[in-house]
């Protein structure tokens, strides 16, 4: 989220929550935070909007709030200053976080270029320190129940001698020899572990703001930025020093229904119990050459709308930024409706619990080596979903074995980095007949990043075989899924230019690419790659700008281009492939004209964004905070594609579920069937009132070639239905389906051997059902 965003948004609003006698530690619980962004919208009447269902609200002072029964917060931006905002320059420098050619840190964001304005904090700096325990007393002084932290994932590479302090002792305490920052050994323990020392130091700043608040008022409540990077998982699985996740991007790529928000908001919440996850997730446009968050079609807005309440999250949708508003303001009738369903289903909400017959086990400080297990998480994900099959995802951390006891599969993603506990518990596990599918790296390093001597049994994928193969542990049989039984891991971008020269002249491709963990050796199979056609219709192949591998900030590479010919036109790519695994992201992609005397590139030739398109496998598109949108690819122990949601994809579904199907039991847990039924996802809960389907609807017609607005009146949801929906649930009968959907009667529904009908289903869903008593 930008700086500029936050400075709007302190101008004009809080945030706020709930029913004033209410105690305020119990308040932040999942399902029953009901939080909506009021400013903008064209009714601000919170008595009207407290009887829709909404309990927090943004835009209202304390006074204001708390005579309507309601809680308030307010805005912090973890490490920004502004010269005069209270500081002056000097006194700014003094707490600025230093870059390691002794230059002071500025901020950057492209979608909000005027941030560069403004400097950058040291979180370690005692000055900086004292300052945020001085802001959040007053806050708490002040009649404020929390406060958001904006920029809570930005771990900033500061060199300053408080930083080089902390360093020494956290080095000492890790038996590190110790070493200045600027100095760091390159191998991947002293790598590792200044990733997680940077990454704590935030976790540390947060802590202790909070800490200074509560002192205050006890219960006072704190959330961060967070996004979908490894730096996120890991303050989520490993903190304890916030209560709401406010995340950043919380889909695969596109807004909803092209992707889904279901599974990180599902992960944040196995990462961090107790805790609640928050959707800040944009429709991103691009219209003459420029980027900003754009409206929502009615259909779009209600469906990410429901999907955040149905996993008891807390929605920020329709966060602009000062160009944009309020992007709800359009569909008030509709969020009405939905924050009326939503209160009526808080009970269920605060205590849902997944039933499911496939557990996802993610590992953040797998995570932390490289990016595979983010894209194998929603490739498997994704098909579950399709494939009707309910699921949960489990975190290693301090794992047992009895949230896996009830789970028929456990399908374990990236475990080069896996808890020693988490090994324990799947032996367990395995040994109690359930199924265990590798799909990730086996495990390489221990809880201190030094490379493990012997993999256990039970996780040493087979050697020299390939595809999916299973080997017998303690006489029980266990799945692997082989790096060879993976897609070809050729990744990348590409566009295709017109050059038409007239006489023959220098060409440069020049960008910046930053890596974590890549591995092989510097060369084209990671670089900026261009294929020429000459004017008479020859070619000139692999020109190549190239990065180095292993782990490295933004790192620059040029390539002048010397054409023996005039050129007509070029192929352009953003290249990831051939032996190198790891993560790479990749900006300010440049092609054209080369001037001798500026050394710059006179014309860039290339198009923005959303003109590239996917080479091999493809790309992602990640929003970096406050870098922007980036080009990212990741390979390794990968699977196969993420495919889109709103239309059906059986051959992405098929690559993961013929591997795991055989492996469920015989009678499955659920089965839905029906016109639409490929592009329906159905989450599956029990509730201490029953048991709760929620059904999301993604086929949709979608037209991401048209303006802002031409978008906003031609995308439409596809109905659904009619659908058969059983669940089969071991020695259960139900004696009552009722169907409830956002502005619509409640309807019930005949059942037939726990089996029923929604005849339509639109974007949303909910279908209560009510046991037999035994």
């Amino acid at each position: 989220m930008s700086r500029l965003t936050m400075a709007f948004l302190l101008t004009v609003f809080s945030v706020t929550c709930v029913v004033a006698d209410e105690p305020l530690a119990g308040f932040w619980r999942r399902g029953h935070v009901r939080e909506m962004l009021v400013r903008g919208m064209p009714d601000k009447d919170l008595a009207e909007w407290s009887r829709c269902g909404v309990n927090c609200v943004m835009g209202v002072k304390p006074d204001d709030a708390h005579q309507h029964g309601l809680k308030t917060r307010t805005w912090f931006t973890l490490n920004s200053m502004r010269p005069g905002r209270p500081f002056e320059l000097d006194a700014i420098k003094k707490m600025a976080a230093v870059n390691k050619d002794g230059s002071y840190r500025r901020p950057y964001d492209p979608l909000f270029p005027s941030v560069a304005n403004n400097w950058s904090a040291c979180v370690n700096n005692p000055l900086w320190r004292e300052h945020g325990r001085n802001v959040f007393r007053k806050m708490a002084e002040d009649g404020y129940d929390g406060c958001h932290i904006d920029y809570a994932s930005h771990y900033e590479p500061c060199f300053c001698t408080h930083c080089e302090d902390e360093w020494r002792e956290y080095s000492a305490g890790h038996g590190l020899e110790v070493a200045e920052l600027r100095n760091i050994p390159s191998d991947m323990r002293y790598r590792m572990h200044l990733r997680e020392f940077r990454i704590r130091t935030i976790m540390g700043f947060l802590a202790l703001v909070r800490d200074a608040a509560r002192a205050v008022k006890p219960g006072f409540c704190t959330d961060g930025t967070w996004h979908q990077d490894s730096g996120s998982t890991y303050q989520w699985a490993y903190g304890d020093h916030f209560d709401l996740m406010c995340i950043e991007g919380t889909t695969w790529g596109p807004f909803p229904p092209a992707s889904q928000q279901i599974l990180w908001l599902k992960l944040a919440h196995a990462l961090a119990p107790g805790k609640v996850a928050m959707s800040v997730t944009y429709h991103l446009v691009t219209e003459d050459g420029k980027r900003h968050h754009g409206r929502m079609a009615p259909d779009r807005a209600q469906l990410a709308l429901c999907e955040i309440m149905s996993q008891g999250a807390v929605s920020w949708l329709g966060l602009g930024g000062p160009g944009t508003g309020n992007l709800l303001r359009e569909h008030e009738p509709m969020v009405k409706n939905v924050y009326t369903l939503w209160e009526r289903l808080s009970t269920m909400l605060a205590t849902r619990r997944d039933l499911a017959e496939v557990a996802i086990l993610f590992s953040p400080r797998s995570f932390l080596t490289g990016g595979a297990s983010r894209k194998q998480l929603y490739a498997v994900g994704q098909a579950l979903m399709r494939a009707h099959v309910p699921f949960t995802i489990v975190s290693d951390v301090e794992l047992s074995a009895e949230p896996l006891a009830s789970v028929p599969v456990t399908v374990l993603l990236d475990a080069s980095a896996l808890a020693a506990e988490a090994t324990t518990a799947l032996a367990a596990y395995v040994e109690q007949d359930g199924k265990l599918m590798m799909i990730g790296a086996e495990p390489k390093y221990d809880s201190q990043w030094r490379e493990l001597k012997h993999v256990p049994p039970l996780l040493a994928k087979p050697r020299d075989e390939t595809g999916v193969v299973a080997k017998t542990i303690n006489g029980r049989p266990v799945w692997y899924w082989t790096g060879d039984g993976m897609e070809s891991p050729t990744f990348g971008a590409s566009q295709s230019v017109e050059v038409n020269q007239a006489e023959a002249a220098p060409l440069v491709i020049e960008g910046e690419s930053k890596a974590l963990n890549v591995t092989g050796v510097r060369g084209a199979s990671y670089s900026l790659y261009v294929d020429l056609t000459l004017q008479d219709g020859s070619n000139v192949w692999g020109q190549v700008a190239t990065f180095n591998t292993g782990t490295h900030d933004w790192e620059q590479s040029r390539f002048i281009i010397e054409p023996p010919k005039p050129v007509k036109s070029a192929g352009v790519h953003v290249l990831f492939r051939r032996g190198h695994t790891g993560t790479a992201w990749f900006r300010k992609v440049a092609f054209g004209p080369w001037d001798a005397g500026t050394e710059s590139i006179t014309t860039n030739l290339l198009s923005p964004g959303d003109a590239w398109l996917p080479y091999g496998q493809g790309f992602e598109v990640e929003e970096i905070a406050g870098e922007g949108p980036t080009i990212k690819v990741a390979t390794g122990a990968d699977v196969v594609r993420v495919a889109e949601m709103h239309r059906p994809a059986p051959e992405a579904t098929d690559a993961v579920m013929r591997h795991i199907t055989p492996l469920l039991p015989p009678q499955r847990l659920l089965t839905v069937s029906g016109q639409g039924a490929d592009c329906v996802y159905v989450d599956v809960s029990k509730t201490e009132n029953g048991l709760l389907l929620q059904l999301l609807n993604y086929n949709a017609n979608l037209h991401p070639r048209l303006s802002e607005l031409e978008q906003q009146a031609a995308d439409k949801t596809i109905t659904a239905g009619p659908l058969q929906v059983r669940l089969a649930v071991p020695g259960t009968e139900f004696k009552e389906a009722k169907l409830l959907v956002p502005g619509r009667p409640d309807r019930t529904l005949q059942l037939t051997a726990n089996g029923f009908i929604v005849p339509r289903l639109n974007p949303y869903a909910a279908v209560v059902l009510k046991p037999r008593e035994r």
